[in-house]
């Protein structure tokens, strides 16, 4: 079984940019050793999951993996 932990929660960053050219500040944000990158943010009261793709702008994403379950379940309720 691989069990190796991919991602790690770090220094949030400040503002990203999505595909469509809208900014927005996540509250989270989990790094992998390869570059690859995955915000948390909050839309509409809910989290929602963006991940950076390869021209460094950010597409929203239905997975929850492991390490980002971990980082939600540490965070306050969204207001």
């Amino acid at each position: 079984m691989y069990n190796r932990v991919m991602y790690k929660k770090i220094k949030t960053d400040k503002e990203c940019l999505m595909e469509n050219g809208t900014i927005f500040n996540p509250i989270a944000t989990l790094a992998d050793e390869y570059g690859g990158r995955v915000q948390v943010d909050i839309d509409d009261h809910c989290y929602v999951l963006k991940i950076r793709l390869d021209h460094g702008k950010y597409r929203m994403t239905p997975y929850i993996f492991r390490e980002v379950f971990d980082v939600l379940t540490s965070l306050e309720p969204p207001k």
